[in-house]
């Protein structure tokens, strides 16, 4: 009986020292969160800069949360409104035969606008656009 007694209390003792052992860790998550960031700008006609051909036009925008980081592993959407921001609309797009475009570099975003078909001219537009410019942090797959 004595024999048994002692193996039982071992086994008991084991099991609580391995219930007090696994009870004290602790799991730990990292998690990354990986950001959005927009802004909107005003394009005046007066803002296009052309080519001399008629045939290209374009307007630059500084934005320097443009980092190499998000140039190299992020995204750049930019959208464009012609009615003062109650709508906007994807680039590249074409509205009345004209192409609109986006291009970025670190630091830069430009949007270009040439004709749909590549024949003709293009004006750029009269009144003021709204560009809004959404910059996507993101982090590499492996």
């Amino acid at each position: 009986m004595r024999k048994h007694a002692l193996i039982r209390n071992t086994v008991l003792l084991l099991l609580c020292i391995t219930g007090l052992g696994l009870g004290s860790c602790k799991k730990e998550i990292t998690q990354v969160v990986d950001q959005g960031f927009s802004a909107t700008y005003s394009v005046k006609s007066s803002d296009w800069k052309g080519d001399g051909s008629g045939k290209y036009y374009h307007a630059d925008f500084n934005v320097p949360e443009l980092d190499d980081i998000i140039q190299k592993n992020g995204g750049v959407n930019v959208y464009i409104s012609f009615d003062n921001g109650v709508t906007f609309e994807a680039v590249p797009e074409v509205v009345g035969n004209v192409a609109y475009g986006a291009y970025h570099q670190t630091g830069l975003v430009g949007v270009d606008l040439s004709p749909a078909d590549n024949t003709g001219t293009v004006t750029p537009p009269s009144g003021t656009l709204l560009v809004k410019i959404v910059l996507l942090d993101a982090t590499p797959l492996d």
